[in-house]
């Protein structure tokens, strides 16, 4: 329901455009000042207009849009296109890279899931193409990226989060009861920080009290981009067995939004998700491996209602 949703404001959106060019061109204004040839943000939605494609076969228009966290393209079919039934294979290219993906067909448009891997590159890159098979012929389609930086960091924020009620969120906080000990667990990773800056980073602290005697402790230190990755932070977690237990680093990665799966437990620890800090990225899934937390390549957002939350402790 919520991609119908999106589908409609941006094509509604991009009726407005079109009329607004006309009014525009009626005016006595260029096409260049309208910035026609590049992305153009929709206001007050994470939605963007695409420019008309440099080079098509079967498809007319395009628009991206985010919504809980996860970006597609919708894509217009010209009059004569012939569409896909059901779902299709389909490929982005950015460069030179290329990202898998499934087409499918939806009302009068065509949804195609963009990795958040391609987000990057879809910034930086001069063009995108997209091919789509299961149509006699095959749907393609070329289109610039010229401003599509600026349009993608203003859609951004406004990409509506993930539903993650059913996860104990890690509520990390610079005014934690634990920032002594955890300042005094990241000390080496400060000074470091400090050396490679010439600035303090912002610490913050969080603790999750599990079922028997277990507990995970969460450091975040923040303050640039330039050290850190685009995030400009970095997430640790430490674990013990109880509370007489010495903490042990078992996670240590670029800086997220983390939640608990509780009903998820290996070895009795619960599941890391680790969602982007900004809109748009992909999520990722930690699980126990024996000794620490490593990357799975397991489904990350379990549908099933959550179980009761141990206690999450600032």
């Amino acid at each position: 329901m919520q991609r119908h949703a999106v589908a409609g404001r941006a094509g509604s959106s991009l009726g407005r455009w079109f009329g607004g060019a006309m009014l525009a061109v009626a005016c006595g204004w260029s096409p260049s000042a309208l910035a026609a040839d590049r992305w153009v943000p929709v206001e007050g939605e994470a939605t963007i207009t695409l420019p008309d494609p440099l080079q098509a076969k079967g498809i007319a228009a395009a628009s991206l849009a985010c919504a809980e966290q996860r970006w597609s393209l919708r894509l217009t079919l010209s009059p004569e296109a012939t569409a896909p039934s059901g779902e299709a294979a389909a490929k982005l290219f950015v460069g030179a890279q290329s990202f898998e993906t499934r087409a499918t067909l939806e009302n009068a448009t065509i949804s195609v899931p963009v990795a958040g891997l391609a987000i990057s590159p879809m910034k930086t890159g001069t063009r995108a193409k997209i091919t789509i098979d299961g149509a006699e012929p095959a749907l393609e389609a070329i289109f610039p990226l010229r401003g599509s930086k600026v349009a993608i960091e203003t859609a951004e924020p406004l990409c509506s989060k993930r539903d993650m009620s059913g996860y104990e969120r890690i509520g990390l906080t610079p005014y934690s009861s634990y920032l002594l000990e955890a300042k005094e667990l990241r000390k080496d990773e400060i000074e470091l920080f400090r050396q490679a800056t010439t600035a303090e980073p912002v610490v913050s602290a969080a603790k999750s009290v599990l079922p028997d005697g277990r507990s995970l402790l969460f450091v975040e230190l923040c303050g640039s981009s330039w050290y850190y990755g685009a995030s400009g932070c970095n997430v640790a977690a430490y674990s013990r067995l109880s509370n007489a237990a010495a903490w042990t680093q078992v996670y240590d990665a670029e800086g997220a939004d983390l939640y608990l799966d509780n009903r998820t437990l290996v070895d009795g620890w619960p599941n890391l998700i680790a969602l982007p800090k900004k809109g748009g990225g992909d999520e990722v899934l930690w699980a126990w491996d024996g000794t620490a937390y490593g990357v799975s390549d397991g489904d990350a957002v379990a549908t099933a209602p959550g179980a009761p939350q141990p206690e999450n402790q600032q």
